[in-house]
């Protein structure tokens, strides 16, 4: 039986640290940091992925009404940080899904490579994950059989705890490059990843 991928594309955070909404930031080619983090997975033919919305959710779903994806509103996104907006994506995947990409919508130099790999090492039961100079970066892709136990976390935990708590489990892709680490939270990082010569 062939594996089916979902992914859910993080996009409900206030932006505190930047100011401005972030993921709707140009990017190098002017066009918002939002689309070049979606665009690897409509471009690897992954189906079904949700944007999970929050700030300025009319705006972003604007910004990919052009994209086959599905904006998903998470009503508590000032309030339940980033693992309420995981929650929200695992509670609309279909069944016949088998594992699913979590993506925070600010990592733009995320390679597309990087997301074909993991899917060619994806193994039931098992958690796979890029890793650069020993660091765990983005995306995760996570088999069905943690879900459970992600829905099932207390609101004051974070999506790492799963991981963390199943590390024999994880399968890690070796990468040199830097960008599964890099998000852009800050006004300085955002200028500073603008004027890299790398994607």
């Amino acid at each position: 039986m062939m594996s089916r991928f979902g992914a859910i594309i993080l996009a409900a955070g206030m932006s505190s640290r930047m100011g401005d909404f972030k993921i709707l930031l140009p990017w190098k080619d002017k066009r918002p940091i939002l689309l070049h983090v979606i665009e690897k997975y409509v471009a690897l033919e992954i189906d079904p992925i949700f944007v999970i919305t929050g700030r300025d959710a009319d705006q972003v779903k604007k910004v990919v009404s052009d994209l086959p994806v599905t904006c998903v509103y998470n009503p508590i996104f000032e309030t339940g940080e980033i693992l309420s907006s995981v929650k929200t994506g695992l509670r609309v995947m279909p069944d016949d899904v088998s594992a699913v990409f979590i993506n925070p919508a600010d990592m733009p130099r995320i390679p597309k490579s990087i997301i074909q790999d993991m899917q060619k090492s994806y193994m039931r039961q098992k958690i796979i994950a890029p890793r650069y100079d020993g660091q765990r970066g983005h995306p995760i892709l996570l088999d069905r059989v943690y879900w459970e136990a992600m829905l099932n976390l207390p609101d004051d935990s974070a999506p790492r705890d799963v991981i963390k708590a199943n590390k024999q489990h994880i399968i890690f892709i070796e990468t040199d490059d830097d960008g599964i680490l890099i998000d852009i939270d800050t006004p300085e990082t955002y200028q500073r990843e603008l004027t890299r010569k790398t994607p």
